[in-house]
């Protein structure tokens, strides 16, 4: 459940448009307030892993929820540029400790299930973001204050953290035992830069999988109201059509993942975000624009959750301190991708921008598969 209220946080994406145009903002400087959530999580640094270790993952998840509804409200009243960026980098500074404890959570229940689940987990941050991005556009079709809006949403998301808090315990078991054994023993080892080489790759692969999503919820509509000329309300829908897509995918990547193995589901995955990118850049009607993002959205579901599952289950790394590594970088590409985007679309269109997403696809494909097991 902390999936789906993470996924909430992202209600005013399809308002972006809307928020663009009430500031005023320039492609360039729109590039570079949306990216201010992901240089919140980059600032953080280690933090998350040692205040996991701490206080345990649950206890992490729930105060950094509350914390970053309260900035999703402060951020939907927000009035200037200025206080919305502010807003939006304290988001993610606590949204960097949500997704390290809600992913080191999901790798124990993984364990103790002794199935691969982390795609399904990730499907319900899709389902939870789903639901955001529709109430959105609702709320733009109906012409909803703002903070209306965001106000109503972050009450929502602090009662469901409080139930998740509840609910959110791992029955004993002997493998969970053995987990902690692990997780205790690698935390005690020494230092050594090159345990976290193993990382890196992962890490990579977490960057190019996140640059699909990224370029959806900032620049999918604005492409179909700049472009095509359609309105906040329909365009806003752009979002919610990957995100349906991206649950159906995550539904279909753990029982693949299974059978062929997560690194070939990601790197098929990655050939498909390429193809959907193509897709909504050759097109010349906007309907097509929601076959590409379906493309997308199928395509990028498993690529994070692989990044995250493999990291989880290095040997001679904390799971904490593994995911955490990767969930930095994911937040890199999160922080550098928009920026980039914004000033391709400056330059050019946001059409051209979305070549990004063509080459984050081909990274993905190349690299996952070049990363799999050899059976």
């Amino acid at each position: 459940m902390n999936f789906f209220t993470n996924g909430l946080m992202l209600t005013l994406v399809p308002r972006l448009p809307e928020i663009k145009q009430a500031f005023e903002l320039s492609d360039d400087f729109y590039g570079i307030v949306v990216a201010a959530m992901g240089a919140g999580a980059l600032v953080v640094g280690p933090l998350p892993a040692r205040f996991i270790a701490r206080h345990g993952a649950l206890k992490v998840a729930l105060v950094s929820t509350i914390g970053a509804a309260l900035m999703l409200a402060l951020a939907s009243g927000a009035a200037s540029p200025l206080a919305f960026a502010v807003a939006f980098f304290l988001m993610g500074v606590l949204d960097a400790h949500i997704d390290a404890a809600q992913n080191t959570q999901g790798v124990a229940v993984q364990i103790w299930a002794g199935r691969t689940i982390m795609s399904s987990l990730h499907a319900t941050w899709s389902v939870g973001a789903t639901v955001a991005t529709l109430a959105g556009s609702l709320a733009a079709g109906l012409r909803v204050p703002l903070a209306v809006h965001g106000g109503v949403m972050a009450a929502t998301i602090i009662v469901l953290a409080l139930a998740c808090y509840r609910m959110g315990v791992i029955p004993p078991d002997v493998r969970l035992a053995q987990l902690h054994s692990k997780q205790k023993a690698d935390q005690q080892a020494p230092a050594n830069w090159r345990r976290l080489l193993p990382v890196l790759p992962l890490a990579l692969l977490g960057v190019v999988g996140v640059v699909p999503e990224d370029a959806t919820n900032n620049w999918a509509a604005l492409y179909l109201v700049d472009h095509f000329g359609l309105g906040y309300s329909p365009a806003g829908m752009a979002v919610t059509v990957m995100l349906v897509a991206q649950v159906i995918g995550r539904l279909l990547s753990d029982p693949l993942a299974d059978r062929y193995g997560q690194e070939t589901v990601a790197s098929v995955g990655g050939g498909l975000v390429a193809a959907g990118a193509l897709v909504v850049i050759a097109t010349p009607v906007a309907p097509l624009v929601y076959v590409g993002l379906v493309l997308i959205g199928v395509g990028c579901a498993p690529i994070v959750p692989t990044a995250f599952s493999a990291a989880g289950r290095l040997p001679g790394l904390a799971s904490g301190t593994g995911i955490s590594l990767v969930g930095f970088a994911l937040r890199l590409g999160l922080t550098l991708n928009s920026p980039l985007m914004g000033a391709v679309a400056e330059r050019s269109s946001v059409r051209a921008a979305f070549g990004i997403v063509v080459i984050a696809g081909l990274a993905a494909c190349l690299l996952a598969w070049r990363y799999r097991p050899r059976h």
